[in-house]
């Protein structure tokens, strides 16, 4: 399963099934363990600086963010292609509420790998 989250809506360290990676330029020190950055899906700074601070809406992010994506294909395909429906991983973000490049992801990952079990917080 793959399990799409904010940092802040894991389970505690011991009551987790599966590494976290980040789809974040950072992480909380005190979310425990973290295996890695998914740096692919990862959107650029400056974007997400914009969108925090109303200088681009909910729609000229996720139009940037696909542009992201569609320009670094070949690398998602990749990694999208090395995961197997038996994998347990969280992928994990900061936004605790509302509107979050995650939902993206998860859309992303349930339209190109649909074998894959997909669940988002």
């Amino acid at each position: 399963m793959i399990k799409i989250c904010s940092f802040f809506c894991l389970p505690i360290e011991e009551q987790r099934i599966g590494q976290v990676f980040s789809l974040a330029n950072s992480y909380p020190r005190n979310v425990g363990e973290v295996s890695g950055t998914v740096r692919c899906l990862v959107p650029s700074w400056s974007d997400v600086q914009a969108f925090k601070e109303h200088r681009i809406s909910e729609t000229e992010f996720t139009d940037r963010y696909r542009a992201q994506l569609k320009a670094q294909w070949q690398g998602i395909k990749k990694w999208m292609n090395s995961l197997t429906p038996d994998d347990e991983i969280y992928l994990c973000c900061w936004e605790k509420t509302g509107f979050c490049h995650r939902f993206l992801v998860a859309k992303m990952l349930r339209k190109h790998r649909p074998d894959l079990p997909v669940r988002v917080t």
